[in-house]
């Protein structure tokens, strides 16, 4: 069974959220744009995850502000926000999430940045998120090209920066 395209996940949206009170601000439609490749299963986590950390945060309703961290969540781990973190690494992460944020800018067919963060999770110490304006399933080569190019924008401000090159780029 292949990954819904976006009516199909903004339908899923519907059915998990049939049931849970949400804020005026939650669009589902932007939600299912924001989410390509994602099944139903992650979708129905997504909800859940939203649920939870609006409950922890006092509330009975879900806002938007927890739909898109439960996004986060669910795409790359929760956040290792207990992780202690020198001055130094976090510099190190600054100028490398930006260096793939300025890449993808100034690229003619790469995805729009959605969202920058140098808080950890899972095995990476920061992330930078791209999300389409539209489903695709294919890729031009200079899609293609330009990717490469975006994962590669990390190391080039380390070295711009910093005159140097870290580790950090091995997920990418």
């Amino acid at each position: 069974v292949h990954a819904p395209d976006v009516v199909g996940r903004e339908k899923i949206l519907g059915v998990h959220t049939r049931s849970v009170p949400l804020d005026d601000d939650v669009d589902l439609g932007a939600v299912a744009q924001a989410t390509p490749g994602m099944t139903g299963a992650a979708l129905a986590n997504l909800v859940n995850e939203a649920a939870l950390l609006a409950v922890r945060q006092g509330r009975k309703v879900i806002k938007m502000e927890d739909i898109e961290e439960a996004m986060i969540k669910v795409i790359a781990g929760p956040a290792k926000k207990s992780r202690v973190i020198s001055d130094k690494e976090r510099r190190l992460s600054a100028y490398h999430e930006s260096g793939h944020a300025i890449v993808m800018k100034n690229l003619e067919h790469h995805d729009p940045v959605h969202q920058i963060s140098i808080i950890p999770r899972g095995a990476a110490g920061g992330m930078t998120i791209s999300l389409p304006n539209e489903d695709k399933y294919s890729m031009s080569r200079s899609e293609m090209f330009e990717r490469i190019v975006s994962f590669l924008g990390g190391r080039v401000a380390e070295k711009l920066v910093l005159d140097d090159i870290s580790s950090g780029a091995s997920n990418d």
